[in-house]
């Protein structure tokens, strides 16, 4: 194992905890400031507009000024939105917390990934980098199990610690970036982002199977994102006070993810990958309407915790399969709008079913998740027909990361790169 894989494996376990340490309780603590279940979707949502917005300025800010930079002054700015949630006292607090938090995000989201695959290079590996990744996903899964079961007793003695812990461990991990990471890739000049950005817009548009895809994709955001954020305000509705069971409950949902990604090779060798993909939709569609209709703590649980499976199942498919239909010019911005989509699904599926889990509860927001996963099924089958399969050897040549939230963790996934033969 090189320097620079320890130094990652170090950095990204650290990142991981700092921010998803709270998410067993968040929901919890929003609810605890006096918001009500729209209000705490809207902050939600509030992060991922955000996120929209300044994704591709500090993408360029981190090509401009260089990955280790970017991602120290995301370390600082969200130490400072983590240490403001932790006074934070009504709606308003949370949610400027909130926007300053969602801009340290995109100063690293990508940045530490794209500073790994530059620094391997530079030291001569010219070996995939799949296998680095799926190391450090798996590290992350457990570092968040360990750091989710944690939060919930922490919590037990009061809703200032978990933030502080957190705030904590965004300056250790700063400090260990600060003094493991090296660059030697030099700092690039601005480019002009515009033409870059319609030129994706074009590819997207003139590709039907990339239009279903980026419609796919804010379905499933619009659907899910929800769920992540009313599951522990539902379970404390029909068990009571706990925090400290909500850690263990995210450790399920961590391992079930798990699950997923282990048997999709199995099933890919077997099954078309629409069908795996319909099927995973169904399967949320079962599993989330169990969770709508359950009366007692038992099965709401089991329904929440089993349709996460389908999150491991679909994610890197998708990614896979968009990344057949795409010239390498035009990869990024075009991976850009696929996660545009998941943004902005994010955010209306928040703002439109935190209405509904207000007004009218949330077994009845869930329903309606459930009735949205089983409408795409068919939309799978029919990308299947739409798409194909494009006859091509696929070596990775980057990583991407799609938003992380604090219910809703991000998936980092290797970025295949189509070689065709000569004459093809």
């Amino acid at each position: 194992m090189t320097r620079t894989e320890r130094t990652y494996y170090a950095v990204s376990g650290l990142y991981t905890v700092a921010q998803f340490f709270i998410a067993p309780i968040y929901p919890l603590f929003l609810l605890s400031r006096g918001l009500d279940l729209f209000q705490t979707n809207a902050v939600l949502a509030t992060y991922l507009i955000t996120v929209f917005l300044f994704e591709v300025p500090t993408g360029a800010v981190a090509d401009r000024f260089g990955r280790k930079r970017s991602f120290l002054a995301a370390c600082v700015v969200r130490m400072v939105a983590y240490a403001l949630y932790a006074f934070t006292r009504g709606f308003a607090d949370c949610l400027v917390a909130e926007f300053v938090d969602a801009v340290g995000t995109t100063l690293a989201s990508g940045a530490l990934e794209a500073w790994v695959v530059d620094e391997v290079r530079a030291d001569g590996d010219a070996r995939p980098t799949d296998a680095l990744f799926a190391r450090a996903q798996v590290a992350a899964r457990a570092s968040m199990i360990v750091g989710g079961v944690a939060c919930g007793y922490l919590a037990e003695f009061g809703w200032t610690l978990p933030w502080l812990v957190c705030s904590g461990l965004f300056v250790v991990t700063g400090l260990v970036a600060a003094t493991s990471m090296r660059e030697t890739r030099a700092a690039t000049p601005a480019r002009s982002l515009g033409r870059t950005a319609l030129d994706g817009l074009r590819a997207v548009r003139a590709a039907p199977v990339l239009i279903l895809l980026c419609t796919l994709t804010g379905i499933a955001a619009f659907a899910s994102f929800p769920l992540h954020i009313l599951w522990q305000p539902r379970l404390e509705a029909l068990a009571g006070k706990g925090l400290w069971r909500m850690g263990w409950i995210m450790a399920l949902l961590n391992l079930t993810a798990l699950t997923g990604n282990a048997v999709l090779p199995r099933l890919l060798r077997r099954f078309a990958r629409e069908t795996v993909l319909a099927a995973a939709s169904l399967w949320r569609a079962v599993t989330v309407g169990i969770a709508a209709a359950a009366t007692t703590a038992s099965p709401m649980v089991t329904g929440v915790v089993l349709q996460e499976i389908a999150f491991g199942l679909s994610d890197p498919v998708l990614l896979g399969w968009t990344n057949e239909h795409v010239v390498p010019g035009a990869r990024a911005t075009v991976l850009s709008v696929r996660s545009t989509f998941f943004t902005l699904g994010g955010a209306s599926g928040l703002l439109t079913l935190g209405l509904v889990a207000r007004n009218l509860g949330i077994p009845r927001a869930w329903a309606i998740e459930a009735v949205l996963f089983a409408l795409a099924a068919p939309l799978y089958l029919a990308l299947g027909r739409l798409g194909g399969r494009v006859p091509a050897r696929e070596t990775l040549a980057e990583a991407t990361v799609d938003v992380p939230a604090k219910v809703a963790p991000p998936s980092v996934e290797p970025v295949y790169v189509a070689e065709r033969g000569a004459g093809s």
